[in-house]
């Protein structure tokens, strides 16, 4: 090594002392969590239809879901001044200890209003995987950080990944689809335990005591230039990603309409198109996080943009659950770099201090869109399908992409 490179080395060991031991520790964390929480998710469906809603039944899951996210939604601003005043490690365990505490309430839900109301409170503490990502980038050196957050966003991708696989098998063996949710609790608390006893951080806190402001912050940064159009982007992917996976499993009960299934079956391609999605961005993810650290996040987020809405032209036409995995494999192989590339480009832009809070921003606008996404397709499916609503989001992607690259024209 020589004596510039040595330097520097000695630089990053100095000024962030954690980030090797936490760039091995959170992917874990995150892959028990990413488990516990898709382990359940992707069958939500399935749970409101076992409590007796056999009509309209992409309207009350939509109703459920826009609920669940508005309270993420409005809370995930909170948890990030909290965590810039206090520390973001406590963030952490705040949503994998309190998820998983609330999910073992879930199953004793015995009406859908009640199943509703217990998946907001478990909302109140969502948002692991942003809670962990503003705590690597607040304590990894800046030339790693890509492929330090692509690592631990990986871990939860392999257990969204594995989650249907072991939800679509336990709930063959269960008499009741609610009762994955105590598996689920189970994984997120071990998740917390090991965040606790391995996770440590070097606290950068802003100066001054927290006081609850959820537009005051949000205007601040609005006023920095491109960080609007970011926060735009992250609301349209989600709605395509996150948001798409009950959506897409409301569309696989549509494919089954015509031609008839048992519920096996339907169990069986419910978890297969959420495994795929998974699976394609765990690959694609380490190596989308390389690509960050060598050409950049911007030209990651302009391809990114650009691939989402080309993989989503196929749902127009399909008409197999077989087609419909391979289109989500597409999908996830060149969109995974997207997410990563938001959030870099985030803490470069955000004003110091808060880039605590512009990632929670951005967190509460993914929430936003994982509530908005299956309300909508729950207006838009009864009347024109679901493929109008696929239709309409690719439309708005286009958009999305179109601001940030006329607001890079403005800016060079």
């Amino acid at each position: 090594m020589t004596r510039p490179a040595a330097a520097a080395a000695d630089e990053e060991s100095r000024q962030y002392p954690h980030w090797r031991r936490n760039r091995r520790v959170l992917p874990f964390a995150n892959l028990l969590c990413g488990l516990g929480f898709n382990l359940a998710w992707p069958f939500v469906p399935l749970m409101v239809r076992g409590l007796g809603v056999h009509e309209n039944l992409e309207t009350w899951v939509g109703t459920m879901l826009l609920a669940f996210y508005l309270v993420s939604t409005v809370a995930s601003p909170l948890w990030g001044g909290i965590a810039d005043h206090y520390g973001r490690k406590l963030m952490v365990l705040r949503a994998m200890l309190g998820m998983g505490v609330t999910m073992m309430l879930v199953p004793f839900a015995p009406s859908p209003v009640w199943f509703a109301v217990l998946l907001m409170l478990v909302a109140v503490f969502n948002g692991f995987t942003p809670a962990g990502v503003s705590l690597l980038v607040a304590n990894t050196p800046p030339t790693r950080m890509g492929s330090a957050v692509s690592l631990a966003q990986t871990g939860g991708q392999v257990g969204h990944a594995l989650g249907p696989v072991i939800g679509a098998a336990l709930s063959g063996l269960l008499d009741r689809q609610h009762a994955l949710y105590w598996f689920s609790a189970a994984f997120m608390l071990s998740g917390g335990i090991l965040v606790t006893l391995y996770v440590r951080e070097v606290k950068q806190l802003a100066p001054g005591p927290w006081r609850p402001r959820l537009l005051g912050s949000l205007r601040e940064l609005l006023a920095v230039p491109r960080v609007g159009v970011l926060l735009l982007l992250m609301f349209v992917f989600s709605i395509m990603w996150q948001g798409s996976v009950t959506i897409i499993s409301m569309f696989v009960l549509r494919l089954f309409e015509a031609r008839g299934a048992d519920f096996g079956a339907e169990a069986f391609w419910v978890g297969a198109a959420a495994m795929a999605l998974a699976i394609s961005m765990l690959v694609a993810t380490p190596l989308w996080g390389q690509i960050l650290d060598r050409i950049g996040p911007a030209r990651v987020l302009a391809f990114a943009a650009s691939a989402t809405v080309v993989t989503h032209l196929p749902l127009f036409l399909l008409e197999t659950p077989l087609q419909l995995v391979l289109t989500r494999i597409a999908f996830g192989l060149t969109a995974a770099g997207m997410q990563t590339a938001i959030f870099q480009l985030l803490r470069r832009h955000a004003p110091a201090g808060m880039d605590a809070r512009a990632i929670a921003y951005a967190s509460a606008f993914q929430f936003l869109a994982m509530g908005v996404a299956p309300f909508a397709a729950g207006l838009i499916g009864p009347a024109f399908g679901l493929r109008a609503y696929f239709a309409l989001s690719s439309i708005v992607m286009l958009g999305g992409l179109a601001l940030w690259l006329r607001s890079g024209k403005k800016r060079g």
